[in-house]
């Protein structure tokens, strides 16, 4: 695969995901639902856009910008100090209709994260394969953070996947 043609299947990619954070958005009757996946809307929009302007500069110069993609999302470790927060949120929320999102959203960042480490491992431009490591990077981040909100709002005794107590214990 050339490089333009990984920006590209990366575009249609992060369309797909920040597609599906807004539909969850206007579909969730949650406040707290609707910020949180309006938030991952607006980091994919954020991608969208990074991905758009390197393939203008692909097509016309033969050339990628090595400026890393940024991201607005706190880490995975910041967000575990704030747990309690989040499960006294949890307690409040009717999150049933989110739960469906979260695990559809779930699946999307795997697949997107997939594609990344693919890039990662066979793209020949080594600039190319710099800018979708960072992807992956900030993708595995995602993933990390939707996994946190589901293993919050069910409390099924995993946080991170990390299993917390043991029913059978």
């Amino acid at each position: 695969m050339n490089v333009e043609e990984a920006i590209i299947t990366a575009l249609n990619y992060e369309t797909k995901v920040r597609d599906h954070y807004l539909q969850a958005a206007k579909e969730s009757q949650e406040p707290k639902g609707r910020h949180f996946f309006e938030s991952l809307a607006k980091e994919e929009q954020g991608h969208v856009d990074y991905l758009e302007s390197r393939l203008k500069t692909w097509r016309a110069e033969k050339r990628l910008d090595t400026n890393p993609v940024g991201t607005t999302l706190p880490s995975p470790e910041w967000l575990s100090k704030g747990v309690s927060m989040l499960e006294s949120s949890a307690r409040k929320r009717d999150y049933q209709d989110d739960y469906r999102r979260l695990f559809t959203a779930l699946k999307i960042e795997d697949e997107v994260g997939d594609y990344y480490k693919h890039l990662v491992e066979t793209l020949d431009n080594p600039d190319g394969r710099t800018m979708f490591s960072r992807f992956l990077e900030i993708e595995d981040g995602h993933a990390a953070i939707v996994q946190l909100e589901v293993d919050v709002l069910t409390r099924t005794g995993y946080f991170f996947d990390f299993q917390e107590f043991n029913l059978e214990e």
